[in-house]
């Protein structure tokens, strides 16, 4: 049998809709978890400076140089590699003496006369047993170095509190949803989406410009956090 064209589109337009009430809707129940993770540092990584005057740039560079390298020295005789000691700033600048402000109707100013040259010479160390690091301070600075211009923490190993917390993120999500699918009298069937996000320990620098004054170390703690949002599909019990 044939059907005319008109018919036939007829026909076709009421069965997309029957096609479409035989899909179900999918039920969904949201839910967002958060999780913390504490971290103590186990490396510190720090500033070393030493800075020398003398009359002449190459007096002040001479000096800086051996009270460096027996600086260096007394690191690497803690066991420290040299992989772990750079170079992070070298300057050689003039002094100038320091002459009483002229007003400006007392002649023509005088340039400041040039009294000597400072050397500085900074590395940067990273300790990788933080205990290390007080012991190794105090050497140094006994070595000759006199400058300390900031010490900072991390850890040897930040993907794992990452994932830690991560983990733990995810496990609070799906504590969340079966506490509310048991409320509402339904039952979570399969996980249809997931978001998982999560930092990595940050750790404060503490600026040590005076090594005469240097503080005990004393690194403390951190929280890791981590975020998840999952969405599931329920259905009634």
């Amino acid at each position: 049998m044939r059907y005319p064209a008109a018919a036939f589109a007829v026909l076709l337009a009421l069965s997309v809709p029957a096609l479409a009430q035989q899909e179900p809707r999918i039920a969904t129940l949201n839910a967002n978890g958060s999780g913390a993770v504490s971290v103590a540092p186990d490396i510190a990584i720090v500033t070393i400076g030493v800075v020398s005057r003398a009359k002449t740039a190459r007096e002040a560079l001479d000096a800086n140089n051996a009270d460096l390298a027996s600086v260096i020295a007394s690191i690497q005789g803690e066991g420290v590699k040299d992989a772990d000691i750079g170079t992070s700033g070298f300057s050689v600048s003039p002094i100038y003496e320091q002459r009483p402000t002229r007003s400006s109707g007392d002649g023509p100013e005088e340039l400041a006369r040039i009294t000597g040259y400072q050397v500085s010479n900074n590395v940067t160390v990273t300790i990788r047993d933080v205990v290390q690091s007080g012991a190794i301070l105090d050497k140094v600075v006994s070595a000759g170095a006199n400058q300390i211009n900031s010490i900072q923490f991390d850890v040897s190993d930040p993907q794992k509190s990452t994932d830690e917390a991560l983990a733990a993120a995810i496990a609070d999500a799906r504590r969340m949803a079966e506490l509310m699918a048991d409320a509402a009298g339904v039952r979570l069937v399969r996980i249809l989406d997931i978001n998982a996000s999560g930092g990595r320990p940050m750790f404060a620098r503490a600026e040590m410009a005076d090594a005469s004054r240097m503080a005990p170390i004393m690194p403390g703690e951190r929280d890791v956090t981590a975020n998840a949002n999952i969405t599931w599909e329920i259905a009634p019990r």
